[in-house]
C-alpha cells in the first residue's frame, strides 16, 4: 500500500490553524485522515487545543524511548508529534498536524510525502485577530508581525491557504487544498475545489460546474469560496471559457436580422441615463436594439428604475418579442430574462467583501449579451477614483478584455473608457432621471448638456457600425438629426406605450429641502458615492419621487449660500434622515 500523504499545517499566530483544522476534522473521514494530537510540556486544562498533557521531566523521558517523530521548543513549551504516526502514513492514511516551520527540514527526512500547508492572512487581519485575543501588547503584536521568516528548504511542497474570510470559507479553502493535492475531491466537487485551491480550470471543466451552479447544487461557502477564487484568479483562457459556457446556460434569442445591437455600461456613476437616451435614437434609425437592464443595487436608481417610472419594464418574453417587433426596441428590467443565479451570489458577495469583480463582470456581462441575440455590444466603462473602475488605463484595460472576449464569442465588441469622476445629468433618483431623459429627448431648452453629449457619443459610435453609415462623424450629424426632427422622442413615447405606459407622478407631492455651499469656493469634486448614498437615504429607487436634484456641476463657481442641490422624498422621516447626512457630508468639494 503507497505511504499516506503527511500535512504539516503551518502558519504565523492569528492565521486561524486551529480553527480551520478542527472544521476540516469534522468533515474529513476518520479512516482516510488522522489529526496528530501533540504532546506539550503544559495542563490538560490550560485551554487551547486538546493536547496530550505531561510535565518536562516526562517528555524527556519519552523523547529517550523514542516515542516522539519529531519535537520542538516554543513559548518557553517543549512539543512533541509521535512516532505511531508513521505507521499511519506507512498504512495509506493521512496524517494532519499542527506544527512550526522551523521543523520542515527535519521533518522532511523523516516522512515520506511531506506536505506544508501554510495559512497566512493579510497583516491587518493578523493585527486584528491578536489584538482580540488580548494576550500581548499592540507594540507586541507589531513585533510579532515584523518577524521575517526563514525560506524552506528546496524542493519542499509547499500549499498556501488564505483565511481572510470566513471560518466557513476558510474551512472550504483547507479542504478544497488537501482533496486537490491528493486528487480526492468527491466528484461533483473535483471542479469547484480545484479553483478554489488556487488552480485554473479548462473549458470543459467550466461546463458542467456553472451548469450545476445554475440549477442550484451548489450553496454556502463552497460556492462563495469558488466566486470569490475567481475574481481573485481568473486567466485569460479562463474568462473566454466561463464566458462561452455561460452563453450556453441559455438559449440564444434570434430576432431574424443580421445586425442586433446594445449598449451597456459599467455604472457607478450617479445619473447617467444615457442608454434611456441612445436606445430611442437607435430605433428611430431603424436599428433593432432590445435592450434588458438592471436595478439598482447599490446606486439610487438603475435603468430599469428609471424607466420605470414612464413604463412597466418587467416584461414576459413574449410582450418583450412583441414591443421589439413594434418599436425595434425595448428598455425592460432583466431580471426574467437574463437571471443568473451565479450572479445573484455573486451580487451578494461583492460589497461586503470589497471584491474586484471586474475581469468576472466581463464574461457576465457578454455571455448575456449573446443569449439575447446581439449582435454588435458597444460599452461605457467610466473611471473615477469612488467608482468601480478606478483610472483611465484601468478602463482602458478593461475595454480591451471587453473586445477580445467579445470576439471570442463571435461578437463585435466596442468598449470605451469615459470620465465619470462627477454624476451626468442633474437627476439622482429614478423620476428626477426620466425627467433628464424626457428633457433631452424633447429637446427641452432645460435639459443637462452632459447628458445630451455622452448620449451623442454612444448613439454616434452604434450608428457607425452600421454599413449605412459608417462613420462616427456621420453617426453623430444622424443622431443629431433623429432628436432635432422629434422622431427619437417619437420612437421613445412608441416604446413607452408597447411596454405599457405608467400613470404620470404627482410632483407637487413630494417633500423638498435645499443644500447651500458653507462658503465659497470652485467645485473641485463630486463625490458620486455620497451623492447616491443620499438618494438612497431619501428612499430612492423604491420611492420614485426620491432623490438628489443638482443645481451645480463640476468646476462652477459658487458663494456662501448658493444652491448646490435639492434633496426631494415622499417620506417626512426619509427627508429628515437624508438633510441629516448631507450635514455631515454634502458630496461637494470646494476649494
Amino acid at each position: 500500500m503507497a505511504n499516506g500523504s503527511f500535512f504539516f499545517v503551518v502558519g504565523p499566530s492569528g492565521a486561524g490553524k486551529d480553527s480551520l483544522m478542527d472544521g476540516a476534522r469534522r468533515q474529513l473521514d476518520p479512516s482516510e485522515f488522522i489529526f496528530a494530537t501533540r504532546t506539550i510540556t503544559r495542563p490538560a486544562d490550560s485551554g487551547g487545543e486538546a493536547h496530550q498533557a505531561c510535565t518536562p521531566a516526562e517528555f524527556a523521558m519519552l523523547e529517550q524511548q523514542g516515542k516522539f517523530l519529531i519535537t520542538w521548543q516554543a513559548h518557553g513549551l517543549s512539543y512533541g508529534l509521535p512516532s505511531t504516526l508513521l505507521d499511519a502514513l506507512a498504512s495509506g492514511q493521512h496524517v494532519i498536524a499542527n506544527g512550526s516551520r522551523a521543523m520542515v527540514a527535519q521533518l522532511n527526512e523523516r516522512v515520506p510525502n511531506l506536505v506544508v500547508v501554510e495559512i497566512g492572512a493579510p497583516p491587518e487581519i493578523l493585527a486584528q485577530r491578536l489584538s482580540q485575543r488580548g494576550r500581548e501588547s499592540a507594540a507586541d503584536v507589531a513585533k510579532r508581525l515584523a518577524r521575517k521568516t526563514e525560506p524552506y528548504p528546496e524542493g519542499t511542497r509547499v500549499l498556501r491557504v488564505t483565511n481572510d474570510q470566513t471560518p466557513e470559507i476558510g474551512i472550504c479553502r483547507f479542504l478544497a487544498t488537501l482533496y486537490t493535492q491528493l486528487g480526492q475531491a468527491p466528484a461533483p466537487l473535483a471542479s469547484l475545489y480545484k479553483k478554489i485551491a488556487g488552480l485554473g480550470l479548462s473549458e470543459a471543466e467550466y461546463r458542467p460546474l456553472l451548469t450545476a451552479i445554475n440549477q442550484k447544487q451548489f450553496s454556502g461557502a463552497d460556492l462563495e469560496a469558488f466566486l470569490i477564487a475567481c475574481t481573485q484568479d481568473l486567466s485569460d483562457d479562463e474568462l473566454i471559457a466561463v464566458a462561452r459556457c455561460r452563453s450556453e446556460l441559455m438559449p440564444r434569442i434570434s430576432w431574424g436580422r443580421d445586425m442586433v445591437v446594445d449598449k451597456h455600461s459599467l455604472g457607478g456613476i450617479p445619473g447617467s441615463r444615457v442608454t434611456m437616451v441612445v436606445i430611442p435614437i437607435i430605433a428611430a434609425h431603424g436599428l433593432l436594439i432590445p435592450k434588458t437592464s438592471s436595478r439598482a443595487i447599490t446606486s439610487a436608481a438603475g435603468t430599469a428604475d428609471a424607466m420605470e417610472v414612464l413604463a412597466k419594464v418587467d416584461l414576459t418574453p413574449e410582450l418583450l418579442k412583441k414591443c421589439v417587433a413594434q418599436t425595434n426596441a425595448c428598455i425592460a428590467w432583466n431580471g426574467k430574462l437574463n437571471h443568473s443565479v451565479i450572479d445573484d451570489v455573486m451580487n451578494a458577495l461583492t460589497r461586503p467583501l470589497a471584491l474586484d469583480t471586474r475581469r468576472w463582470s466581463v464574461a457576465s456581462i457578454l455571455s448575456k449579451k449573446y443569449s439575447a441575440g446581439a449582435t454588435h455590444v458597444v460599452i461605457d466603462i467610466p473611471y473615477s477614483i469612488a467608482g468601480k473602475v478606478k483610472t483611465q488605463a484601468a478602463a482602458q484595460e478593461l475595454a480591451q478584455l471587453f473586445e477580445m472576449v467579445g470576439a471570442a464569442l463571435g461578437l463585435v465588441v466596442k468598449a470605451f473608457a469615459t470620465d465619470g469622476q462627477a454624476p451626468i445629468g442633474r437627476g439622482i433618483g429614478p423620476a428626477l432621471e426620466a425627467r433628464d431623459v424626457l428633457q433631452v429627448l424633447e429637446r427641452d431648452p432645460l435639459a443637462p448638456d452632459d447628458l445630451l453629449e455622452k448620449s451623442l457619443f454612444f448613439a454616434s459610435q452604434i450608428l457607425a457600425l452600421d454599413p449605412t453609415v459608417g462613420s462616427v462623424a456621420r453617426g453623430r450629424y444622424r443622431a443629431l438629426e433623429l432628436l432635432n426632427s422629434g422622431a427619437a422622442n417619437t420612437a421613445m413615447q412608441a416604446i413607452i406605450a408597447a411596454q405599457g405606459a405608467q400613470e404620470p407622478l404627482s410632483w407637487p407631492g413630494a417633500l423638498r429641502h435645499e443644500v447651500r455651499a458653507q462658503h465659497s469656493g470652485h467645485v473641485q469634486a463630486i463625490d458620486g458615492f455620497v451623492i447616491s448614498g443620499l438618494g438612497r437615504c431619501a428612499g430612492a429607487p423604491a420611492d420614485q419621487l426620491a432623490g438628489v436634484d443638482l443645481a451645480c456641476g463640476l468646476g462652477a463657481s459658487v458663494s456662501a449660500g448658493d444652491l448646490l442641490y435639492v434633496l426631494q422624498a415622499s417620506d417626512q422621516a426619509k427627508l429628515a434622515q437624508a438633510v441629516a447626512l448631507a450635514q455631515s457630508d454634502c458630496g461637494y468639494r470646494l476649494n
